[in-house]
């Protein structure tokens, strides 16, 4: 193989490498925001909604903010899947895959500590039919 085949190889190799390393950063940036956009979105739908648990009275920002939450708490698995692809192929630069991996993992978690409560709000709604309880 001569200098400029070798050379053109190389760089079709570094093509490739960038661009799987740059959609799984792109997926993560994707994560972090849907949590913390979605999270923010739950809020601003807690703080507006009325008092009452009757159904339908969710506003759009809850709607929203709660899909896009779930979505990305519930996805965010494909990222260490990808980390664990990334250690058996050489062309995939797995110290990168892992910081983004982890970033994700740690702010996804920080978010839902933060915003938890006006996620999951609705589920303690309403009546269960506990003895006592008023299910009128």
């Amino acid at each position: 193989m001569s200098k400029k085949q070798n050379l053109s190889v190389e760089i079709k190799e570094e093509k490739y490498l960038s661009s799987v390393n740059r959609f799984h950063e792109k997926l993560c940036k994707a994560f972090i925001l849907m949590s913390i956009v979605g999270g923010i979105f739950a809020y601003i739908g807690y703080v507006l909604a009325p008092e009452s648990c009757a159904s339908g009275d969710d506003t759009i920002f809850e709607t929203i903010g709660v899909a896009l939450f779930a979505i990305s708490f519930y996805c965010f698995p494909i990222s260490p899947i990808f980390w664990l692809v990334s250690l058996f192929r050489s062309n995939i630069d797995s110290g990168h895959v892992f910081f983004w991996s982890i970033l994700t993992g740690i702010i996804i978690v920080i978010s839902t500590v933060i915003f938890i409560e006006y996620v999951i709000q609705d589920m303690f709604c309403g009546c269960w039919g506990f003895p006592g309880e008023d299910c009128s």
